[in-house]
C-alpha cells in the first residue's frame, strides 16, 4: 500500500482520483493548491504525488520544484495532472521535476495502470532502502569487530590507539590529566604450560572481564594490548586515583582466586604500570612508553604489585 498525495484546486477532481485509488488499496492525501502540497510533504513521508499542473498561488511545475529540492536526498515519483498535451508542456515538466503525465480529463484506466507502474518503482525503492539498511547494519558490524579481541570482547590494539591519540589530543587542549594502566598477567606463560592455551584463554576472559567491571565510567576504556597484557585509559583521571583504581584491579584479581600448578598453589595476580600526562610528554606513544616503565618496575620489584611512573 502506497501513501499517494492528490494536488488538485478541483474539489470533483480529488475526489474522482481517491475514489479510483482507494479501489487499489493505497493510503489518500489530499492538498488543493502547491502551497499545501509543499507543506504536506514537508510534515510527512509519500509514495507518489498526481498534481496537478494549472494553480492559483504556486502552480504544478513550481510545487514540484520546490518539494524536489526539499526532499532532494529522497526520490518519490510525481504524476502531472494536465489539460495540456503539447510537447513543450511535457519538457517542462519533465525538467521541473515530473516522471509521467497524464491528460484531462482523466482516463480512469490510464490512472490506475500508471500508477500501477509506479508501484513497481515503489516495490523497487523499498529493497533498495532495505539493502542499503542491511548493509550499513553490517558495516557497523565489521567496524565493530575490527576493534574488538575476540577473545575477551574487549577493545583490540587498533582500538586502543585511536582512542588513545583522541583522548590525549583532548587532555592537552582542555589541559586535563589523562592516565594509563598498562596491566600484565605474572607467570602467565606457567598458566598456558600447566593448563593448555584453551584453559589460558578462560583465564584472560576472567581476567579482562574483572578489570572492565573496575572501570566505573563510560569514558574509561579497557583493550588487550597484546598476549597477556591489558591497558586502561582513564581520561580526566589524576595520577593518585588511577593508581588507587590499580590497587583494586590488583586485588580484585587476587581475590578471584585462580589457582593453577602443582596441586593448585600457584595464584594469578597481575602487575599494573600507571603513568599520567599533565602536560610533560609530547605525545600519546611518550604515555605508552611512561606506563610501559612502571609495568617494567612493577616485574622488576617481584610482581603482583602497582608501580607509578
Amino acid at each position: 500500500m502506497m501513501k499517494i498525495l492528490v494536488v488538485d484546486d478541483s474539489k470533483t477532481i480529488r475526489r474522482l482520483v481517491a475514489e479510483c485509488l482507494k479501489e487499489m488499496g493505497h493510503c489518500v492525501a489530499y492538498a488543493a493548491n502547491g502551497v499545501e502540497s509543499l507543506q504536506f510533504v514537508t510534515d510527512n513521508d509519500v509514495d507518489l504525488i498526481l498534481m496537478d499542473v494549472e494553480m492559483p498561488q504556486m502552480s504544478g511545475f513550481e510545487a514540484t520544484k520546490a518539494i524536489r529540492a526539499l526532499k532532494k536526498h529522497e526520490w518519490f515519483p510525481i504524476i502531472f495532472l494536465t489539460m495540456h498535451d503539447d510537447d513543450r508542456s511535457f519538457e517542462n515538466g519533465i525538467l521541473a521535476g515530473g516522471d509521467a503525465y497524464l491528460p484531462k480529463p482523466l482516463n480512469p484506466v490510464r490512472l490506475r495502470n500508471t500508477v500501477i507502474a509506479m508501484e513497481r518503482i515503489y516495490h523497487m525503492r523499498k529493497k533498495l532502502k532495505q539493502a542499503q539498511l542491511e548493509l550499513q547494519i553490517a558495516n557497523q558490524d565489521l567496524e565493530r569487530l575490527s576493534l574488538s579481541d575476540q577473545w575477551t570482547g574487549l577493545g583490540n590494539r587498533r582500538h586502543f590507539d585511536s582512542n588513545l591519540t583522541m583522548q590525549f589530543a583532548l587532555s592537552r587542549r582542555n589541559k586535563s590529566p589523562l592516565s594509563l594502566l598498562m596491566c600484565d598477567i605474572d607467570f602467565f606463560k606457567t598458566y598456558n604450560d600447566t593448563l593448555g592455551h584453551q584453559q589460558g584463554d578462560v583465564c584472560l576472559a576472567e581476567v579482562a572481564k574483572i578489570i572492565k567491571e573496575k572501570l566505573e565510567r563510560t569514558s574509561d576504556l579497557i583493550c588487550r594490548y597484546g598476549g597477556e597484557e591489558f591497558v586502561a585509559i582513564l581520561p580526566n583521571t589524576p595520577l593518585q586515583e588511577a593508581r588507587a583504581l590499580a590497587e583494586k584491579i590488583r586485588d580484585s584479581v587476587i581475590q578471584k582466586n585462580i589457582l593453577y600448578g602443582e596441586k593448585q598453589q600457584q595464584m594469578i595476580t597481575l602487575s599494573v604500570g600507571v603513568a599520567t600526562y599533565v602536560g610533560q610528554y609530547q605525545n600519546a606513544a611518550d604515555l605508552v612508553r611512561a606506563a610501559d616503565t612502571a609495568l617494567y618496575l612493577a616485574k622488576q620489584n617481584g610482581r603482583n604489585r602497582v608501580e607509578i611512573n
